[in-house]
């Protein structure tokens, strides 16, 4: 059976595979370096250069000095841009290069004789690879390999072929090595795409409660020691709520699980609205829930554990044409030298455990309402 989930977004998508593409990028720039000598050597062959005063041909020195440019370019790349960069900027330059680099090419073939056709095997190859080994978007390779194929075709129909029949193959093996290279790189966009999706939903469900959309226990945990490390260094306070929802099970009793899970739902909605936008919400337990206050001293997380309180006791949940009254006890503590999560967990716990049992007690009076 087919796995469905959300398909990542293209900024997902460039921040997840940006290392990889730009070591393949620095690796196209070290091949094409060592490749412009040869290359040179080849555009002399082709050009007849036989003898040393040849070489102050200005078509020829035109020629160098575009080889030569695109491999100090490359150099420059290489050393400019790190292998931790900013992505955009690499990118802009691997962009420029690649442009600089077919114009290049693009002036070799213009200049090489017009009975000489070899230079076309590398063109079906340039359009073939362009698509597969530049970790660039895939719009801008589309603009390079259109601008390139349409330059190859004006310079096919400008050559002199021994048949027409040559001159049509040429066209036809452009035509299928860009075609051929836009197909592959779109296939393969979508398998990196879809392999990235994937690996996203995985680790959502690793930690995102199923039932709330909220951080499930294991998160929570390791998001709190990764805080409580930095508040540590950093000297700042931190502290923590442990909500613990009244009569859950009562409610699973009497009304039925479906009705008790859209409660757990509703509170968490609640829990959310009452706490900081960069506080942690998390599902700690079957009917506990933990809130992690970063930079949150004694004073400020009493008053948000009261806001809490006051906003899940607000009103009642409706739920499956009901309407359930709902409380909910709330204890909260504040970070000690020297102390883990562990310990604050507890100390918050042993002050909901005081609340509980002054709430228990009132129940003793009068019976909790549920309409």
């Amino acid at each position: 059976m087919s796995a469905y989930y959300p398909e990542a977004g293209q900024n997902e998508y460039q921040h997840h595979y940006q290392l990889q593409d730009h070591a393949l990028g620095r690796r196209v720039l070290r091949f094409m370096m060592w490749v412009s000598l040869p290359l040179l050597y080849v555009d002399a062959a082709v050009m007849g250069l036989q003898h040393l005063t040849q070489i102050f041909d200005p078509k020829w020195l035109a020629l160098a000095g575009l080889r030569l440019a695109v491999c100090a370019y490359a150099w420059w790349i290489l050393q400019g841009t790190g292998k931790r960069s900013e992505g955009n900027l690499f990118q802009r330059h691997l962009y420029a290069w690649a442009i600089l680099s077919l114009l290049t090419q693009v002036a070799s073939n213009y200049l090489s004789p017009t009975t000489y056709l070899a230079h076309f095997l590398i063109d079906a190859w340039l359009l073939l690879m362009m698509n597969l080994v530049l970790p660039l978007r895939v719009a801008l390779i589309r603009q390079l390999v259109y601008a390139y194929f349409f330059a190859c075709l004006a310079i096919a129909f400008a050559k002199q072929f021994p048949a027409v029949v040559y001159q049509f193959m040429v066209v036809a093996i452009l035509i299928v090595s860009a075609y051929s290279g836009q197909t592959i790189a779109r296939h393969l966009h979508h398998y990196r795409l879809k392999l990235l999706s994937a690996e996203l939903e995985l680790q959502r469900r690793e930690t995102t409660d199923p039932l709330t959309g909220i951080a499930n226990r294991r998160e929570f945990l390791r998001v709190s020691e990764n805080e409580l490390q930095r508040h540590a260094r950093l000297g700042k306070t931190l502290s923590l709520l442990v909500i613990d929802l009244n009569h859950l099970q009562q409610i699973n009793l009497n009304h039925g699980a479906n009705v008790g899970d859209m409660v757990l739902t509703e509170v968490s909605s609640r829990i959310k609205r009452a706490t900081r936008g960069y506080d942690c919400v998390a599902r700690y337990g079957t009917e506990e829930f933990c809130v992690l206050l970063p930079e949150a001293g004694e004073e400020v997380a009493a008053r948000i554990a009261e806001r809490t309180q006051r906003t899940i006791e607000a009103i009642p949940v409706a739920a499956a044409g009901k309407e359930l009254k709902v409380s909910a006890a709330v204890g909260f503590a504040t970070m000690q030298a020297g102390e883990n999560i562990e310990q604050m967990l507890r100390r918050a716990e042993a002050g909901l455990i005081d609340i509980v049992r002054h709430e228990d007690e009132a129940q003793l009076q009068t019976s909790p309402v549920f309409a």
